[in-house]
């Protein structure tokens, strides 16, 4: 039962899939039908439980809006 409350807190949207091979001995992983390797899937997971820490979404990624009057010193201001 634990496995279903971290799957749907870390992976609502069902975008990163595992299978057992070789009765066991290794792991198949996928993130959107693509293959990736187990060490990142367990990086994804890893970013997701921090994000849900913080507080946000854990699929939302952050959006540059990039810099607004003021917000950067011109090297020719002083």
């Amino acid at each position: 039962m634990a496995t279903d409350v971290f799957k749907q807190a870390l992976d609502p949207d069902n975008d990163l899939k595992h299978t057992k091979l070789n009765g066991g001995e290794d792991i198949d992983c996928t993130y959107k039908d693509k293959k990736i390797s187990y060490d990142d899937y367990l990086d994804i997971h890893e970013e997701r439980g921090e994000r849900i820490t913080k507080g946000k979404k854990p699929g939302s990624v952050g959006v540059f809006s990039g810099f607004g009057p003021g917000t950067m010193k011109k090297s020719y201001d002083k």
